[in-house]
């Protein structure tokens, strides 16, 4: 099937039948009555079924001119359910022209519900969608839709699958960066070569994003497609270019970078950075090339490498054709001179052109590398021989949109989220403190939509229930909603949540490339979409605003500001030069949204994919002089900032520093920010600059002098370039970047995890200086996240809570170590202290890939929402997510304060359980004592590095167990893996001194890691006259309690399963082990008496069945407990005896 041809029914229907489908498809034309009104869909024609699948094919006619998504999506929705049809493929036309259309899956679950009348409503909605027909690229279709019948529902599913398509398009992306890295130079500091290897890496990354947000403005034809043929470049645009000529005796290719410098630095640098007519003209005379004499050498928004071209005006006239003008210093080039720092080398300087190396070969060829060794990048030796080919190449192979793909409707084709996971799997990839490569797959923890669409809407929910009330919690609901249910709302309801959502000031504190301030500002952008359609109540909202917001800066303003003001928010609202949603983004950006990041390209990142959202809800002209129909984009700077978000401001506290001149400044400072993000013109941004820099300075000099500040943090203060791209702020402070006062009221993200400066491992750890460090172990503010060895996620807990306002909501996600880890009991201990925790969805660890929320990292993870407030009476939910995503249609189990304290009353670890589980933990621990009450856990006493000398294979010298030493009431004499040593006695005792008493005594031991998702976690029997490695744990009891008795209740179905509910991952730790729930006995003997017939059975062979003793051991540990048959039944479903033999007190 050809993609790239206009809709064709007959033809379409032809590949499906006899191309696409299984052979069961059964063609059937028949028009379909509409019940319900519909705003775009105009007829539905049913074209087919196939039982295999169980899906129907419909031809959907619309009329909506631009393919409203989420509008003609939830037409579809209900049209489906009314239907009674779970899964169809749907041909979605334009009525009246045929050139482009869509081809979807869509699917839904479905419900019948009796009020009054039978109705069918629907959840769960998803439409995956290919865009086809002229002028689309087809690579993309064609690999997938062309490959033969589909067999399954699963090769359906991924037929549509953007999942699949990123992967296979960032493979190809990564083997070209592992090849250009190789290769490309930039002259960053020029007297050194030393930082070349950094630089030239994040150079890369940041050639690669701009490409790509470049390809993005393509597909609004705001770029000329010529920029990118390379026919059309070597014979009218460039001289004597051959980007793949090769030669010299070997055949080399040329170093000429003659694309990269005149192409595309002219391209970001002085066309979607320059202004195309004077300001006040519509003249188009403002780009040019900078004059040979260097008169403009500085000027960064002039073209340079004229001498390359052919016809220089030809390549000034075709920008000036498409190319707007784009403002918010999204393309400034970062060279600075006075530094003599060239970041970008965009110069006329002869040194720094030669020292920039891009070549042309990297960017055009189908296979313009060949059999390029990339194993030392990727640490793999199947890599010796790859084929890449040139970036634009590959770039023309796949589909793109401009618009952000939602988890219910997703395009088959790349969307702007991709800068997000380009950005964060290409740096995954290079350790800059290292310089190494980290030799592992990327991308591990860039966060997944679904995940990022889960804590958005709950927090959204969480935050209106704060401000508008908790009865309306159904229709909030609703809103975040991708269905069509009738939204019951009164108008002053309405009006309520639109100013609950205005005023809603969100953070997010590691931003990294974006994903959670774009899902909270599409989410947001949505709701009111569903409370006012026509925008007509936020229009009036921000005429008032914009009279009432601020009296103090409004008399500064002369009386044509106040009116350019309003004039500026009736062009945002006009649907004549934008699209609805427009509007609703631009002032939710500016007034709601808000992101720090300590790495300066993320911040670049983040505002890429917020600078796309604004251009894709923008209507494009031919006129130059109007800047094709873009605005100019806003300025972020008071929006995201490059910094360290857990050092804070030194000063002092309460209202000391607010004086009446403070109070003053601070509101010209609001006024300047305001005058910032809306600056349209370079003159009018150049004079707010200086003006805010000026206004900065003023207020760090009276803050010191009046004590609120001390020097150090006035000098902080001063040095911060809030308009820097190559640098970050050594400290973040809400107040001061942001003019944030109360706290945020939505802190959400996904912070980073890591232990810091670790010798081992260096690839994975997170590198600061030695003084920084210091400070996180030490700052009062710290205190609650210490513990054992310190991870970062765990101050970005404390930080992120107490950059809350009152009542406000966090969401994060984080290692689920924070559930259960000792290192972060003092953490849980502050958490309940000082706020109400209203869920936690854990995500156990995972062996398969598929399943985990970061495919390719192995990590336990959970998300923990919760309020800033102390309420001891609460309940909190705990959900188990065996899925990557969020299983919302599963319960929770539900816990209060004084569950966990009986639980675990020292370190208030958190038990992760389900709902009959969590029953059967409370009331265990009800009857019982922590183990600890009668003994303790310890690691084996032998390092194997430290005690490595006084190993030997000597049989006749001391015995030492590893952990694959030990099973069940068993010690193997020859391990499962690895090789057995013994211990030389003297020379161990040169080397560590180990009690004699220790060695020799009857001790309990088991293996310290077991599988997580093994069956039976807790492995111990008997060790005596041996010695432990620390591989094992052992315990020691007191005297009233003998070790085959403990040995019995340790090794018990139950308490084994009680493990298995609070553990996290592979490790049997020492303080798990001591928090177990123990019981003694009064009498002990008959659970003695059974472990040792089982030891001594197992003593000839491991391998002889004890199982009916061992079965013993667990009916009386049943009844010990005060378990029921059915709570039995939860914990062991396969047990033998039956509900009479139990209740009678029988034994198997």
């Amino acid at each position: 099937m050809d993609f790239s041809k206009r809709y064709n029914r007959s033809e379409f229907v032809h590949f499906l039948q006899h191309q696409f489908l299984p052979e069961d498809f059964v063609v059937e034309t028949t028009n379909i009555q509409i019940d319900r009104q519909t705003k775009y869909i105009r007829s539905v024609t049913k074209l087919g079924s196939c039982d295999t699948l169980d899906l129907v094919v419909y031809e959907v006619r619309h009329i909506s001119t631009h393919d409203a998504r989420v509008g003609l999506s939830k037409e579809a929705f209900r049209f489906l359910a009314d239907e009674w049809e779970s899964k169809a493929l749907v041909l979605f036309v334009p009525e009246g022209s045929d050139v482009n259309y869509r081809f979807s899956l869509i699917t839904i679950d479905l419900n019948e519900t009796e009020e009054g009348k039978l109705q069918r409503i629907y959840s769960n909605p998803r439409r995956y969608s290919y865009y086809l027909g002229e002028g689309i690229a087809y690579y993309t279709p064609n690999k997938y839709l062309n490959a033969g019948r589909v067999t399954d529902d699963k090769d359906l599913t991924e037929r549509f699958s953007v999942e699949v398509l990123t992967k296979a398009f960032y493979q190809e992306l990564s083997d070209w960066y592992a090849w250009a890295v190789k290769v490309v130079r930039f002259p960053n500091d020029i007297t050194t070569d030393e930082d070349d290897s950094k630089y030239n890496t994040v150079s890369a990354i940041r050639l690669v994003t701009r490409l790509i947000f470049v390809w993005f403005l393509k597909q609004k034809q705001l770029i000329p497609d010529v920029f990118f043929d390379e026919k059309y470049i070597a014979n009218n645009l460039l001289k004597d270019f051959e980007p793949n000529l090769q030669t010299g005796l070997f055949g080399h290719k040329s170093l000429e970078s003659k694309y990269y410098k005149a192409i595309l630095q002219n391209l970001f640098f002085a066309m979607l950075n320059s202004p195309i007519t004077p300001e006040g003209k519509d003249s188009v005379s403002e780009r040019r090339f900078s004059k040979a004499d260097y008169s403009d050498h500085g000027n960064f928004k002039l073209m340079r490498y004229e001498k390359y071209f052919k016809n220089p005006q030809l390549f000034i006239d075709l920008a000036n054709q498409t190319v707007p003008f784009l403002n918010g210093g999204l393309f400034d080039c970062l060279d600075d001179k006075d530094t003599k720092k060239y970041l970008d080398g965009f110069s006329d300087n002869p040194k720094i052109q030669s020292s920039l190396v891009v070549p042309d070969f990297l960017f055009f060829g189908e296979e313009a590398g060949k059999d390029i060794d990339l194993s030392e990048w990727y640490g793999d030796k199947k890599k010796k021989k790859v084929s890449a080919r040139g970036i634009i190449d590959i770039l023309k192979r796949y589909n793109f949109t401009v618009e952000e793909n939602t988890p219910f409707d997703q395009e088959v084709s790349l969307d702007p989220e991709l800068l997000g996971k380009v950005f964060e799997n290409l740096l995954a990839s290079f350790n800059p403190e290292t310089q190494t490569t980290a030799r592992k797959q990327t991308g591990s923890f860039y966060t997944p939509r679904e995940i990022v669409q889960y804590m958005v809407d709950e927090s959204l929910v969480a935050h209106l229930k704060r401000m508008v009330g908790e009865e309306l919690e159904p229709e909030y609901r609703k809103l975040i909603s991708y269905v069509d249910e009738e939204i019951l709302l009164t108008t002053e309801q309405k009006r309520q949540i639109m100013e609950a959502i205005y005023h809603c000031k969100v953070l997010d504190p590691a931003c990294g490339s974006g994903a959670f301030p774009v899902g909270m500002l599409q989410q947001m952008v949505h709701i009111l979409s569903q409370l006012d359609p026509t925008n007509e109540q936020w229009k009036k909202m921000m005429l008032d605003e914009a009279v009432n917001e601020s009296r103090n800066a409004f008399q500064a303003e002369s009386k044509e500001e106040r009116e350019e003001r309003l004039r500026d928010i009736e062009a945002s609202f006009d649907e004549s030069l934008n699209n609805s949603d427009y509007a609703r983004k631009l002032y939710l950006i500016e007034n709601c949204i808000y992101g720090v990041d300590i790495q300066p390209i993320a911040i670049q990142i983040s505002k890429l994919r917020f600078f796309i959202s604004l251009v894709v809800d923008q209507k494009t002209s031919n006129d130059p002089t109007k800047n094709f129909g873009i605005r100019p984009l806003p300025n972020l700077e008071a929006k995201f900032v490059a910094a360290n978000t857990l050092i804070p401001l030194a000063k002092s506290e309460g209202e000391l520093g607010r004086t009446p001149e403070i109070i003053a400044l601070e509101n010209k400072l609001k006024e300047a920010n305001h005058k910032i993000f809306s600056a349209k013109t370079v003159r009018t941004k150049r004079r707010w600059k200086e003006r805010l820099i000026e206004l900065r300075e003023d207020m760090a000099t009276k803050l010191a002098e009046n004590g609120f500040l001390t020097s150090d943090a006035a000098n902080q203060l001063a040095s911060w370039d809030m308009f820097g791209q190559n640098s970050a702020a050594s400290f973040f402070d809400a107040d001061w970047m942001f003019g944030i006062k109360e706290g945020f009221d939505v802190v959400i993200g996904n912070p980073p995890y890591g232990l810091f400066n670790k010798k081992q491992n260096k690839g994975e750890s997170i590198i600061v200086e030695p003084e920084i460090l210091n400070y996180y172990k030490t700052a009062p503010i710290y205190k609650p996240a210490q513990g054992g060895m310190l991870n970062i996620f765990r101050l970005f807990i404390v930080r992120s809570i107490d950059y809350l306002c009152a009542r406000g909501v966090f969401s994060e996600i984080f290692p689920l170590a924070y559930t259960c880890d000792l290192s972060a009991a003092k953490l849980r201990k502050f958490v309940f202290d000082t706020c109400t925790i209203e869920r936690i969805e854990a995500f156990p660890e995972r062996d398969n890939p598929q399943k985990r929320v970061f495919e390719n990292a192995k990590i336990s993870v959970c998300i923990l929402q919760l309020s800033k407030e102390k309420n001891t009476n609460t309940r909190f939910g705990i959900r188990i997510n065996k899925e990557r995503f969020v299983e919302t249609y599963k319960p929770f189990s539900i816990y209060t304060i004084n569950d966990i304290q009986s639980v675990d009353e020292f370190n208030m670890t958190i038990p992760l359980t389900e709902i009959n589980d969590s029953k059967i933990l409370v009331k265990v621990y009800s009857k019982s004592k922590p183990l600890s009450q009668y003994g303790k856990c310890y690691t084996g006493e032998l390092d194997m590095t430290f005690c490595k000398p006084a190993f030997t294979s000597n049989s006749d010298d001391a015995k030492m167990l590893r952990g694959a030493n030990i099973d069940r009431y068993v010690v193997r004499k020859e391990m499962s893996q690895g090789e057995t040593f013994f211990v030389n006695r003297k020379a161990l005792n040169g080397i560590k001194n180990i009690s004699n008493d220790l060695f020799a005594e009857e001790r309990i031991i088991m293996q310290g890691i077991t599988g997580v998702n093994e069956r039976i976690r807790l492995k111990m029997t008997i060790g005596q006259n041996m010695y432990c490695a620390n591989s094992v744990n052992y315990c020691r009891f007191s005297s009233s309690v003998h070790a085959k008795y403990a040995l019995a209740l340790l090794n018990s179905v139950l308490l084994n399963y009680i493990f298995k509910l609070q553990s996290t991952n592979s490790n049997v730790n020492g303080y798990e082990v001591d928090n177990l729930p123990f019981i003694i006995d009064e009498n002990q003997e008959p659970y003695i008496e059974l472990a040792n017939k089982i030891l001594e059975i197992k003593k000839d062979s491991i391998q002889n069945d004890t199982s009916h003793l061992e079965n013993q051991i667990d009916l009386l540990v049943y009844k010990l407990y005060g378990l029921t048959y059915d709570e039995i039944l939860i914990v062991d479903p396969a047990i033998l005896i039956t509900r009479e033999e139990y209740e009678k007190g029988g034994m198997v």
